[in-house]
């Protein structure tokens, strides 16, 4: 084991970026996921041998049942920039010690997505995040690493580039749905890869 900057081995992850280097074709441009309904506004969704609950399920008491996909939506860029910000920082040498990235997200116009239409659209219009940290670099430094953490996220330019999304729906009878996702065979070239 090399040395740890921030619980990162940073020998191992200069190798790992000289190998990106030599063999682009190393990283990984495609990602997979599959989303299974259990029924109600509530389902799980699959990334490779993990999942995680969905729920959109109305509560007026104010009591969740769980987290909406807008919400991971918003919880994927700020795990996207804090590791991002670690990451950059582990490769300079830049201790962290504690760090936290605060998102606070303003829907354009939900009812749209209720079907009571409006202006406008039913996802993000703004995301402001906010980055705490506490590391040994000055003030500066640590400026320009949020700038370049904020300008290579790829959660980030996802939310800040148009994305092309093609839907496509097909009609399948009974015996599709006799698959269980623990049976799922990834394809290997998804597993592993850089951040995000």
């Amino acid at each position: 084991m090399g040395t740890l900057v921030n619980g990162v081995d940073v020998e191992e992850l200069q190798q790992l970026l000289e190998e990106v280097r030599t063999r682009p074709e190393a990283v990984q441009s495609r990602r997979w996921a599959r989303f299974r309904w259990e029924g109600g506004l509530r389902g799980r969704a699959y990334v490779r041998n993990q999942s995680f609950t969905v729920d959109e399920s109305v509560d007026r008491s104010g009591r969740e049942a769980g987290i909406s996909a807008l919400e991971y939506v918003l919880g994927a860029l700020g795990a996207c920039l804090g590791l991002g910000l670690v990451f950059h920082a582990s490769r300079r040498g830049i201790t962290i010690r504690n760090l936290e990235v605060a998102l606070e997200g303003h829907i354009d116009n939900l009812l749209r997505f209720l079907g009571l239409g409006g202006e406008g659209h039913p996802g993000y219009r703004e995301v402001i995040a906010k980055a705490y940290v506490d590391a040994d670099a000055d003030e500066e430094t640590l400026q320009a690493l949020w700038t370049e953490t904020v300008a290579t996220s790829p959660v980030g330019n996802t939310f800040a580039r148009p994305v092309a999304l093609r839907a496509e729906i097909a009609t399948v009878s009974g015996w599709w749905f006799r698959y269980t996702p623990e049976e799922d065979q990834t394809p290997t070239e998804s597993r592993g890869g850089m951040p995000c």
